[in-house]
C-alpha cells in the first residue's frame, strides 16, 4: 500500500531516557579514543570497563555545520510504502532494540541517543567506520531505532553502501524504488517525489538500496547533497545514513559536506588506533562528532 504525504510532521516533545547499567557503545571524544594507553601490543582497541572509557563528544551546531547547496523550495512529496515486519520470524540479530529492548546493550544505544542530542542535535548523521565489519550498520540501525523509539522523533534511515547494501535484508523488504536510483533521478529533477518504506512497528522510515543494484555503481556526491537538502525540509528530526567504510574509498568524504556529523564505529579487540587515526585524518576532525565502541 502506497500513500502520499506532504512531508510535514508534528514535533513531539523530547524525552530523554535514563541510562541503565554500564553503557556500551559510548560516544567518545575522537582524540581521547586514540590514546595509545588504550592499545594492546598489536594496536587493537581492547575490551575495557565501559565506565572508564566515556568522554563527552565535542559539541557541534547543526546550523553552523550545514551549508545549503541549493534553494530548499517547498517540502518534498513523500510516497510511503507500508511494510510490516514478519511476525513469524525473529528480527535480524543486529536489531538489538527490537530483540533485546530491556537489555544493557539496548540501554547503551539509548545512552548514545542522549549524548548525540547533547552534541548539538545534528539532523543528518553519517555512521561509518575505518574498515569493514566494525559495526557501522549495527550502530546506524540501533541509533535510528533509539531516536525514533515510541515516536519521540521523525527519523529516516537511509543507506549509501552501493557495493554491499544491507537494509533490505535486515528489514526483509524490497524497496519500491532503490535509494541509489532515486539519488540519480533527483539530481536532474530535484522536485520529484521520494519513495520510502514506512515500518510502523518501529516508527521508522527507511530508504534501502536494492540488493539487485549494479555493484559497479559509484556514489554521486552532488546527487547526495541535493537529496539531503531536499529531505531536510521533509520534516525529519534526524536522517541517519548507513555509509560505507572510510578507508579505501572516498565515499564518506564525498558525503560529509552535506551532513552535520559523522560517527565512527570501532569494534573492541578488532579495530586499531592506526586505522581510526587514518579515518579521522581522511574525513577531518571537524566533522567527526565521536566514536562508538561496539562489542
Amino acid at each position: 500500500m502506497t500513500t502520499k504525504r506532504s512531508g510535514h510532521y508534528s514535533e513531539p516533545p523530547l524525552v530523554v531516557a535514563a541510562a541503565h547499567g554500564a553503557p556500551l557503545p559510548l560516544v567518545t571524544q575522537p582524540l581521547a579514543a586514540l590514546d595509545d594507553s588504550l592499545q594492546r601490543g598489536d594496536g587493537a582497541l581492547p575490551r575495557v570497563d565501559p565506565a572508564v572509557l566515556f568522554t563527552k563528544a565535542h559539541v557541534i551546531t547543526s546550523a553552523a555545520a550545514h551549508k545549503p547547496t541549493m534553494p530548499a523550495g517547498p517540502p518534498p512529496e513523500i510516497g510511503l510504502t507500508q511494510h510490516q515486519l514478519p511476525e513469524d520470524e525473529a528480527p535480524d540479530p543486529r536489531l538489538i532494540l527490537m530483540r533485546e529492548p530491556d537489555s544493557q546493550r539496548a540501554a547503551a544505544f539509548r545512552v548514545l541517543r542522549h549524548h548525540l542530542l547533547e552534541a548539538g542535535r545534528p539532523q543528518v548523521v553519517i555512521v561509518s567506520s575505518a574498515k569493514a565489519r566494525e559495526g557501522k550498520t549495527t550502530t546506524a540501525l540501533n541509533l535510528a531505532l533509539a531516536l525514533a523509539e515510541c515516536g519521540r522523533a521523525a527519523v529516516l534511515l537511509a543507506e549509501t553502501h552501493v557495493r554491499r547494501p544491507q537494509l533490505a535484508g535486515v528489514f526483509k523488504c524490497i524497496p519500491p524504488w532503490c535509494f541509489a536510483e532515486q539519488l540519480a533521478a533527483h539530481r536532474h529533477q530535484p522536485m520529484l517525489p521520494w519513495s520510502l518504506v514506512d515500518i510502523p512497528q518501529i516508527w521508522l522510515h527507511v530508504a534501502p538500496i536494492s540488493p539487485r543494484i549494479e555493484k559497479t555503481q559509484l556514489l554521486d556526491a552532488p546527487a547526495f547533497a541535493i537529496a539531503m537538502e531536499r529531505l531536510r525540509t521533509a520534516g525529519y528530526d534526524h536522517i541517519v545514513i548507513d555509509a560505507p567504510q572510510v578507508l579505501g574509498s572516498a565515499d564518506v568524504n564525498l558525503m560529509a559536506d552535506a551532513a552535520d556529523a559523522v560517527l565512527l564505529a570501532v569494534r573492541a579487540k578488532s579495530s586499531t588506533t592506526r586505522d581510526l587515526r587514518a579515518a579521522i585524518d581522511q574525513i577531518g576532525q571537524k566533522k567527526v562528532v565521536g566514536t562508538v565502541l561496539v562489542e
